[in-house]
């Protein structure tokens, strides 16, 4: 571990920045995981100046169709692969706290920075409850935890500001991912508990105006968990880049610009599922397949999406400029 436990707050306030990019995990015909694959995307991914972070078993990760052994090796390729370039968060979640725990142990001996650990998404629920859970499992780590407060139906419970303000007082909750969709929400946790840990939305939108409102003091200079650098962000055109430069040298009037057309391929892309409540794993994974990353295909309960969908997120990408337009 880079940090004691009863520094990791101060720690995560003082190193983490920029983008904190999730991973997919890519497959091969017979759906077991190339390994190969995993160590040449995260790769890729680095060579990004702006990607100051790493985050594996993510919803994009497919984690909950993966055994907890293949979660394990999951963590070690990648830690390997990352080799102490940027700070790696591995995401542990199960309904089951002793499968958390073991999972976060894991981490902290494969060299992880951080942990993240959603409430529990199945079966009676209550803040009461929930904070138990995190109780029950920081209690057996020394690892910095980060927490998910998402509307989503996947999640299926959200982390309330009041409920923050009580897990902030764990002296290992370094962070939330807050991802309510909602810019009140946000802006509002930000105000409660911002100043106890950092929290942090993976979406430019609200991290810019979080940041132009409230400053270092609440609103951290990371976006933690973002999936857009995966599809918005390559070697023909670096709009994510754009928009990072400008926003970190005060330049809010190009940062508002690039910004526009994030929120236009986002919303072609990406937002239209989340506003159903879910993510679109498949064809985020087809997409880095056009990309060049390693993909293959989803192991079921998901599928590939369809033609027609693909033919149109294809397009959207040529006429963004990120792939070459087919003959």
């Amino acid at each position: 571990m880079k940090y004691a436990r009863r520094d990791a707050k101060q720690w995560a306030r003082e190193t983490l920045k920029d983008y904190f990019v999730v991973t997919t995990t890519p497959m091969k015909a017979d759906l077991s995981i190339d390994e190969a694959g995993i160590a040449a995307n995260i790769d890729r991914i680095l060579r990004w100046d702006g990607a100051k972070g790493i985050y594996l078993n993510s919803i994009y990760q497919e984690f909950w169709t993966l055994t907890m052994a293949e979660r394990k090796r999951l963590v070690e390729v990648s830690i390997k692969a990352v080799n102490g370039r940027v700070p790696v968060n591995v995401g542990i979640n199960s309904s089951c706290t002793a499968d958390v725990i073991e999972l976060g142990q894991h981490a902290q001996e494969a060299g992880a920075d951080l942990v993240m650990i959603w409430p529990p998404t199945f079966g009676q629920r209550s803040p009461e409850g929930v904070i138990e859970y995190y109780k029950e499992i920081t209690a057996e780590l020394d690892i910095g935890v980060c927490i998910y407060a998402s509307a989503l139906s996947e999640i299926g419970f959200q982390i309330t500001a009041p409920m923050m303000l009580e897990l902030a007082k764990i002296e290992n909750i370094v962070a939330a991912k807050e991802a309510s969709l909602n810019l009140a929400t946000y802006l509002r946790t930000l105000e409660d508990v911002g100043d106890k840990i950092c929290v942090s939305s993976p979406l430019e939108e609200y991290w810019l105006i979080g940041r132009a409102m409230l400053g270092d003091a609440k609103a951290p200079g990371f976006m933690l968990g973002s999936s857009r650098p995966l599809y918005m962000q390559n070697e023909r055109r670096g709009l994510l880049n754009e928009f990072l430069e400008a926003a970190n040298t005060g330049d809010l009037r190009q940062a508002n610009t690039s910004l526009q057309e994030i929120l236009l391929i986002a919303n072609k892309l990406h937002n239209k599922y989340l506003s159903r409540g879910e993510h679109n794993v498949a064809l985020t994974k087809v997409i880095t397949g056009m990309f060049g990353y390693a993909s293959g295909p989803v192991r079921p309960a998901i599928t590939m999406p369809p033609a027609d969908v693909v033919n149109d997120a294809r397009k959207v990408l040529e006429d963004a400029g990120f792939l070459e337009a087919a003959a």
